[in-house]
């Protein structure tokens, strides 16, 4: 599987330039052929701040024919765009403010309006041919590094990527806040075709890059990962790969070079090429091993270790990747499956083995892939797949539980903080009554959030169900809600009865 590298945010963009670094011999700084990534990966860089982009000097204008390149998603409003004043005037969204794409909440609520109401939707459709031209926009650049693409513009198949590797932060910026979309967009023209995100959690306490507080940070972390691990397979993802900057921090310190450095070299054996002959599957039966039986996309917890080359590794690169190589805190013993990416000369068998001894899995949960190494070094990728599900095991120190179960806590009490300004004044009441219903109401993500906090105490798995909008309805509808509400012929308490026995009636079939 060969992947399109697509950046998101100002983490993302760090980590997607190691991945797209040139490989190719360079004199005096010019380099003598083609672009050549490692693993041939292709890629780009999402950003939503124009000063971010001019506060690096990797990444180029796409608009000006630069790769590899940054992309503005939301430059293509325009200053006098009706669609922007449309938005603006009903919902109270500008999406031509600098930086607008940073909080969870408000990319969300923008991408639901293109979603939902109809007359934005048109307002669009006539000025830019297309019902979401931000989302369209950003997928233009990402489609032609992909196999999607065709053969078309004598692009040659055999080069493109067949997957597609989303990098963001978790940290309430425009990674985010933009991923969820994107991948939904995505997926309507492709449902089966491969995406997975490699989301790092950042650190506790105050961000120093951000100066953004914990919780702040960790209600959008909450509100991203929800609708990444609620959406349906087809419909979202095909994988959540975590990394813990906690983790990072205590083993660099705030070295955040290193930090992303490390992540890269960490998952290079996923973007390698390079398979072992006869051991190189197509990427759709690749994207079918991680979402095997299950119906939400799972999370993987990411384990890498790398020595110098020896006689019989397998052992110790196992037990090396799994013990001391953890990037996200968890226990391996609740993982439900294995997906092991080894670089160098290893036997499948040994491997396979190893990874049975050290995690209890069954050996026909493990799926390996080889692939061929450099720099007589062995190296070794395994994603445990939703490593968690132990009862209380959010009372124990290093479990995935415990992260994620603090995370919601500190979520829930940004939510509950009288100056999180969760729903600003001087928004239209149509946004402040879905923005408090999203929030607040009978079944809103507060309720959903305590909800998952007591699943992941009882030891359930998943510990989201299912997903929340801030715009339920069209604006027409909702109009329409308030005649019928001035009627009598149906009211607020009535619909939440119905919606209630409806979560109600399904959670019972599921046995939940």
């Amino acid at each position: 599987m060969r992947l399109c590298i697509v950046g998101i945010g100002g983490c993302g963009g760090h980590l997607a330039e190691g991945f797209l670094k040139n490989q190719d011999v360079a004199i005096l700084k010019k380099h003598l052929g083609e672009h050549v990534s490692f693993g041939g990966v292709k890629g780009l860089w999402l950003e939503a701040d124009v000063q971010e982009t001019e506060n690096q000097n990797f990444f180029g204008s796409l608009e000006r024919g630069c790769y590899p390149g940054f992309f503005i998603p939301h430059d293509v409003i325009g200053s006098e765009s009706k669609t922007s004043k449309l938005i603006v005037d009903r919902y109270g969204y500008d999406v031509k403010k600098q930086g607008f794409m940073r909080q969870a909440e408000f990319l969300k609520a923008v991408f639901e309006i293109f979603d939902s109401d109809e007359e934005v939707k048109r307002a669009a459709l006539s000025e830019h041919e297309s019902e979401n031209p931000i989302l369209r926009a950003a997928w233009d650049r990402i489609r032609p590094h992909t196999t999607l693409a065709g053969l078309n513009d004598n692009n040659n198949g055999s080069e493109m990527c067949d997957g597609i590797l989303f990098i963001v932060s978790f940290g309430g910026g425009t990674g985010t806040g933009f991923v969820n979309p994107i991948t939904r967009y995505i997926r309507r023209e492709r449902p089966a075709y491969p995406v997975f995100v490699l989301g790092v959690l950042t650190e506790e306490g105050t961000d120093p890059q951000q100066r953004a507080k914990e919780a702040k940070r960790d209600l959008g972390a909450t509100i991203s990962l929800y609708d990444l691990l609620t959406k349906r397979v087809g419909v979202g993802v095909d994988g959540v790969i975590v990394v813990d900057n906690q983790i990072m921090v205590e083993k660099f310190g705030q070295d955040y070079s290193a930090i992303d450095g490390y992540i890269h070299q960490a998952m290079r054996p996923f973007v390698a090429e390079r398979h072992y002959p006869g051991e190189d599957p197509p990427s759709l039966a690749m994207r079918e091993k991680f979402i095997e039986g299950l119906d939400r996309p799972p999370i993987l917890v990411p384990c890498y270790w790398q020595e110098k080359r020896r006689k019989d590794p397998e052992e110790n690169l196992v037990k090396k990747a799994i013990t001391d190589g953890r990037l996200f805190g968890c226990d391996p013993a609740m993982a439900d499956r294995a997906y092991v990416f080894t670089r160098g000369f290893v036997s499948l068998d040994k491997i396979v083995r190893a990874v049975a001894r050290q995690t209890g899995l069954a050996e026909d949960r493990i799926e390996p892939w080889r692939k061929l190494g450099e720099n007589h070094a062995d190296e070794i990728l395994i994603l445990l797949r939703n490593p968690y599900g132990e009862e209380k095991g959010c009372e124990v120190k290093g479990n995935l539980e415990y992260r994620i179960h603090r995370v919601i806590r500190m979520a829930l009490k940004y939510m509950d903080d009288p100056e999180s300004n969760l729903v600003q004044k001087g928004m239209p009441d149509l946004t402040k009554r879905a923005l408090e219903d999203y929030f607040y109401g009978e079944d809103g993500i507060k309720m959903r959030f305590e909800l998952g906090l007591k699943r992941i105490e009882e030891g359930k798995k998943p510990f989201f169900l299912n997903e929340r909008n801030v715009f339920e309805r069209s604006a027409q509808e909702s109009d329409a809600f308030e005649l019928r509400r001035g009627d009598q012929k149906v009211g607020d308490g009535e619909i939440r009865r119905l919606v209630e026995e409806e979560v109600r009636r399904v959670l019972a079939e599921r046995g939940l």
